[in-house]
């Protein structure tokens, strides 16, 4: 009998235990947590094909669900006070053209010059080029309808000197017409002695204006 066997005899404790010396020891089995996937959930895009219509959609889905506050306060005057309101930007768009074409006129004769002769058509043009620059690009070459001389062909006028244009956007027209005139690429349109017609277009962009003014010559 061994030392160890002793001592467990005298402890009162069995001496026919299996030696440890072989025995291995379990291996132990850890079993990882399995990783949280999380789904983010991506909203479908919005159906629209550029920024401006995705702009538009925006609006439009405002004043519908205004329309909807107004009618569930029983007020019947939603419809008349936006065609009073329509009518009124209309009167503060043609103003504004009316007074640019004023100031311009006034300076010509200031410099020795005839004044421009309103044409009807170039005014529609102007319009809806100043309208079509709150979408974006501020350019002449417009992606709706191009170069200035290229609507006007399309439009089928025919004159001298098609093409030149002056575009602006300011928070008024009397601060446009003064930046316009402080340019000299800009204030060269204006006073030139070979254009004869003008158009101008005056459209809202933001808390200003966007304007379009077209020069052409002599009809031909």
């Amino acid at each position: 009998m061994n030392y160890f066997a002793a001592l467990l005899l005298a402890a009162g404790l069995p001496t026919s235990m299996t030696s440890m010396a072989g025995a291995s020891t379990p291996a132990i089995t850890y079993h990882a947590t399995p990783a949280l996937i999380v789904s983010a959930v991506v909203p479908a895009p919005l159906g629209v094909a550029t920024v401006y219509q995705a702009y538009q959609t925006m609006i439009t889905t405002y004043d519908s669900a205004l329309m909807l506050t107004k009618v569930a306060g029983h007020s019947t005057r939603a419809s008349s006070t936006s065609s009073v309101a329509s009518t009124a930007h209309q009167s503060n768009v043609a103003r504004g053209a009316k007074t640019m074409i004023a100031m311009i006129n006034q300076a010509r004769v200031k410099a020795g010059l005839s004044p421009y002769t309103v044409n009807a058509k170039l005014m529609t043009l102007a319009q809806e080029r100043a309208k079509a620059l709150t979408a974006g690009p501020f350019t002449s070459d417009l992606p709706l309808y191009g170069w200035p001389a290229q609507m006007e062909q399309s439009a089928g006028i025919h004159a001298q000197g098609l093409g030149a244009e002056n575009i602006a956007q300011a928070s008024s027209v009397r601060q446009a017409f003064g930046l316009l005139m402080a340019s000299p690429p800009h204030r060269a349109n204006i006073l030139n002695p070979y254009e004869t017609q003008i158009g101008v277009g005056v459209y809202s962009r933001g808390s200003g204006v966007a304007i379009s003014e077209l020069f052409i010559g002599p009809n031909t």
